[in-house]
This record gives C-alpha cells, sequence and structure tokens, in this order.
C-alpha cells in the first residue's frame, strides 16, 4: 500500500505517528491506520476524539491502557493531540466487519448468532468491570479476524464516557438479532419445535436492569454455538470462531451454564505497558495525557503495572553492578524480595554479570481477592537474555537465555513511589 499524501493527514496525527516511528498509509474507520518506518510492518491505528483532556477523560484513558481482554483491541495509548483532539491509539484488527460478513452471505443460523454474541459479551463484561461502557456496538464495530476471532473495535465512545452499561448490552443484542433471519427465515432451518435464538433475544430487550451474562446465558440455553461460515475466508477460521464461543471445555458432560461461567468470571486480565515496549523499543516523543511533558525525566509512574515494568528494568541494572545497596531502589528494605536478591549479590561472590538484559513481554494486574491487604500484584512476563558471569580472576561463564517466565510482583507504596515486597512465579 502506498503511503498517504501527508496533506491529507491533520498536522497533529502526522506528527504524532512520526514521532513514534510510524506514517499513515490508508483511512481506518473513525481514524488512520498507520505502519512502522523502520520496515517490520508493525501497524497501529490512530483514532481522533473530539474531548479535551480533563480528569474524567485521564482516569478513562489510564483504564484502557490498562484493560486487556482477548476479544478487545490493546488499547496502546491515549494522546494529546492539540488542544481539544485526543488520540486513541489502538492495535490494528484485520478482518471483515459483522456487516461485512452479512452483506456478502445469508443471515447467521442461531448457532453462528451465539459464536459472535458470546465473545463480544465477554468483552462488554470485561469494560464494564472496568467501569467503563463502549457506546458503539453495531455490525461495524465487531470484527471477525482472519483466525476466527471477533473483535469489539471502536473505542472512543469508552474514552468520552458519554455512554452506558446497559444501553451497550441492549445494542449487543439488536445487533445480533439484524444478522439473523426475519422475513427470509425459510433460509435457515431451527429444529422443529424448539424456541429459538431470536426469540431468547427479543425477550432479553423487555428485561430492565439487562447485562452481559444474561445475554451468554440465553444463548447457551438457546442453542449451541456453531462455525460462522465466513466469505471468502472459508472454513479455516470459521471452526476457529466456534471453538471460541464452546471455550474448549474439557470437563465432560459439564453444563452451558458452568461453561460460560469459566469464561465470564474468570480473571479479567488488565494490562498496560509503557509505547515504547508495545512498539517494539525505541524513543517515543509524543505527549501522554497523564505523563509530564516537560523535558525533565519522568517520575516513577504511580501506575501499579507501569511501575512494575520500571523496577523490572531497574533490578537488571542492579543486578549486572552487583551493588546490593542499590536494591533499596526497588525494593522494601527486609522484605522477601530484598533478602532473595540481597543472598543472589552475595552469592556471587564479587562476580559481575555481563550483557544481562531482560525483555519484558506483558504485564497485568492480577484481580485483588482481598487476601493481600497493602499489597499490590502485577504480573510480568519476561525473558533473560543470554549473558555472561566474570569472576575476579577473569573466568567467565556463560548462562543460555530463559525462555518466557511468569512471575508475580507484590508492590507496596511507598514515600519513594511503588516498591517490590514479594516475587512469586505465577500459578
Amino acid at each position: 500500500m502506498t503511503l498517504m499524501d501527508r496533506f491529507l493527514v491533520p498536522t497533529d496525527v502526522a506528527d504524532a505517528l512520526a514521532a513514534a516511528g510510524f506514517e499513515p498509509v490508508a483511512v481506518a474507520g473513525a481514524g488512520w491506520l498507520a505502519v512502522a518506518s523502520d520496515g517490520s510492518e508493525r501497524r497501529l491505528e490512530l483514532h481522533v476524539v473530539a474531548a479535551v483532556a480533563d480528569a474524567g477523560l485521564t482516569e478513562r484513558a489510564r483504564r484502557m491502557r490498562a484493560l486487556r481482554h482477548e476479544h478487545l483491541p490493546r488499547v496502546l495509548d491515549v494522546v494529546e493531540l492539540s488542544p481539544g483532539r485526543t488520540g486513541l491509539v489502538v492495535e490494528h484488527v484485520d478482518g471483515l466487519t459483522l456487516e461485512q460478513v452479512r452483506t456478502a452471505r445469508a443471515p447467521l443460523a442461531d448457532g453462528e448468532a451465539a459464536t459472535v454474541a458470546i465473545p463480544v459479551a465477554g468483552a462488554l463484561d470485561a469494560l464494564h468491570r472496568a467501569g467503563l461502557a463502549h457506546g458503539a456496538v453495531s455490525g461495524s464495530s465487531i470484527v471477525v479476524r482472519p483466525d476466527g476471532r471477533p473483535m469489539l473495535t471502536e473505542l472512543r465512545g469508552a474514552l468520552t464516557g458519554a455512554a452506558d452499561a446497559e444501553g451497550d448490552v441492549r445494542r449487543l443484542v439488536s445487533t445480533v438479532l439484524a444478522q439473523m433471519p426475519d422475513a427470509d427465515v425459510h433460509l435457515v432451518a431451527d429444529p422443529a419445535g424448539a424456541p429459538g435464538l431470536r426469540e431468547a433475544l427479543t425477550d432479553l430487550l423487555t428485561l430492565p436492569g439487562l447485562g452481559a451474562d444474561q445475554v451468554v446465558d440465553r444463548c447457551f440455553e438457546a442453542t449451541e454455538p456453531a462455525p460462522v461460515r465466513l466469505p471468502d475466508a472459508g472454513a479455516r477460521a470459521s471452526s476457529a470462531l466456534a471453538a471460541i464461543a464452546r471455550g474448549h471445555d474439557p470437563a465432560a458432560g459439564a453444563s452451558r451454564r458452568q461453561r460460560r461461567r469459566r469464561r465470564l468470571r474468570g480473571r479479567v486480565l488488565a494490562a498496560t505497558l509503557t509505547v515504547a515496549v508495545l512498539l517494539g523499543g525505541g524513543a517515543v516523543a509524543w505527549r501522554h495525557l497523564d505523563r509530564p511533558s516537560s523535558g525533565a525525566p519522568a517520575a516513577p509512574s504511580d501506575d501499579p503495572v507501569r511501575a512494575a515494568i520500571e523496577l523490572s528494568s531497574a533490578r537488571t541494572q542492579i543486578v549486572r553492578s552487583g551493588d546490593a545497596a542499590r536494591l533499596v531502589d526497588v525494593e522494601i528494605a527486609d522484605g522477601p524480595a530484598h533478602a532473595a536478591d540481597t543472598r543472589l549479590l552475595d552469592g556471587l561472590g564479587g562476580a559481575t554479570v555481563d550483557g544481562l538484559t531482560v525483555d519484558v513481554r506483558d504485564a497485568w494486574l492480577v484481580p485483588d481477592d482481598g487476601t493481600r491487604g497493602g499489597t499490590t500484584d502485577v504480573a510480568v512476563t519476561a525473558v533473560m537474555s543470554a549473558h555472561s558471569r566474570v569472576t575476579d580472576d577473569g573466568a567467565v561463564t556463560a548462562v543460555p537465555a530463559s525462555p518466557a517466565r511468569t512471575v508475580v510482583l507484590g508492590l507496596r507504596w511507598t514515600a519513594q513511589g511503588w516498591r517490590v515486597w514479594d516475587v512469586v512465579e505465577q500459578q
């Protein structure tokens, strides 16, 4: 695809993308599709929201960056483009919208409609639990990826805060109904005498206080999820889409409701990483809504997930230096993590660590179950590079790179910001 003429893209958008190492290549719905200028073909979208960066928007931006769900595109960042214009930076989702699927084929059968509705209801549930609402659920905001996953895109409404949770669910039900047979019901054959999904969903619209879990319940009660026939993409993706709705439940004889509860009530993975990590490294110069805009170094983040990433990087530098006195810069003195790392550095016996780096691949907030008191748990998945251990007499011991490993950092807030209290392997 040829790059767009620069004059077609607003200057503030082009400047923000360029600062992050991306160039706009096409209009993408509510914004611009951009590709990395380093030749890696990494892609993202920047959507413009006409909104002032007040305290409410800044808080919603923080929650959106922290939210992770397999059927929502990842929000990479929210940036102030210019006065009154905010940029929502999200991962690019390839695929066909539900409207495009429906235009190219007959209406969805009951099982196909359930296969779309169940994961999207889960995505809405995750948004609502984070105190956000989508506000634009429609056939054009649900995208079916080539791998079969339905994704709920178009997140500008969540940033502005103008939507409500119940309205989201009602729009989802209405959208699914619009893809199902009505006058052309003869195109789809349902079991004789069995109540159809259309009737079940229509009945939901009469209920007050409609929630996402009710949509999931009704879908499983009315039908069994079935592969969606995707135009052109064919069977290679349809089976994957049905498997997503079924949830790959290994328990023989488990009820549909039990399967639904395991999916919808499972841990909501809330993740945020710095743009430098998400976009593959390098300096990112755009102004973030909740970060200092001056040229001075940024203070330690008050976001626990971002702090966990920063502390992981700082700990690596301390291990390389072998200076145990610096551990208090990342850990609480006399805490379990501090004691373990002190023993680690003492065990080096004066040897130094050369070439060690840690690549953080993912990080997310672990939901609080009420048992950790003032400790906030953040899971971090990282890969340790190959490195060397060099003793005082010059002997070198090569240490191979490690596979990806996930640990949970227990963080506590101190006068100096977040510090690590303990570290455990993720179960």
